[in-house]
């Protein structure tokens, strides 16, 4: 059996350059990676969103009339946060549902695509189906690698040519995708409120009344002055 490897058609600029002189271990990267790019969700497939002719929301086509409302509603604000505190490395972000959640990987690599295994899978017929990746360097923080995109990655409107180092408050491009890069790699302890007031804080209720307008009034004394 012949074990001398080649580089995979599609290959991963990620493993481009691990492979060693061992003919049984390059097969083994070599077949890891038509894993992670393999076409388990073809681009062919009718019911895939990225090849809807319509916009649908829960399978059933929109208005046009609600577009406006819609749009309103898609222009809350999209983050990624990353965070490196206490040894523990994850992502925290509200780009897969309308709350935030955590992600954790044992690599400290997140890949964002529209392909059904990607960490964070987005329907985005602009992504790529492998698009981007975030991955967290121990000495150098969190980096957003571009995995040859057919429309790139971008961070601040530059495109991103290869690896880009991460900043706090970052907006980084995806496709159609447009979300801001947060980094939180500090923690500070803050002194404990006092009993009394933290008691008169968790007791609080809201108020079933409005506020009292003095508008009027202080428009009408103004004028007096």
């Amino acid at each position: 059996m012949n074990l001398e490897s080649k580089a995979p058609e599609h290959s991963n600029p990620l493993t481009q350059e691990i492979l060693s002189s061992d003919p049984q271990e390059n097969l083994a990267v070599e077949i890891a990676e038509q894993a992670f790019w393999s076409d388990q969700d073809s681009d062919d497939d009718e019911n895939s969103p990225a090849k809807a002719q319509t916009l649908l929301l829960n399978g059933r086509p929109i208005p046009e009339a609600d577009f406006p409302h819609l749009f309103a509603a898609e222009r809350k604000l999209k983050y990624v946060q990353g965070v490196s505190q206490s040894g523990q490395v994850y992502l925290l972000t509200n780009l897969l549902q309308d709350v935030s959640e955590m992600l954790l990987q044992s690599q400290n690599v997140w890949t964002i695509g529209r392909h059904r295994g990607a960490a964070i899978s987005l329907s985005d017929r602009k992504l790529s189906r492998r698009h981007a990746v975030i991955l967290y360097d121990a000495d150098q923080g969190f980096y957003l690698i571009d995995l040859n995109s057919m429309n790139g990655s971008y961070v601040n409107g530059d495109r991103v040519q290869q690896r880009h180092l991460l900043h706090d408050g970052d907006r980084v491009c995806l496709g159609s995708i447009e979300f801001f890069f947060f980094i939180s790699q500090q923690q500070h302890f803050l002194e404990p409120i006092h009993p009394e007031v933290l008691s008169r804080l968790h007791n609080l209720r809201s108020r079933s009344t409005p506020f009292a307008d003095y508008s009027e009034e202080q428009q009408a004394i103004k004028s007096k002055l």
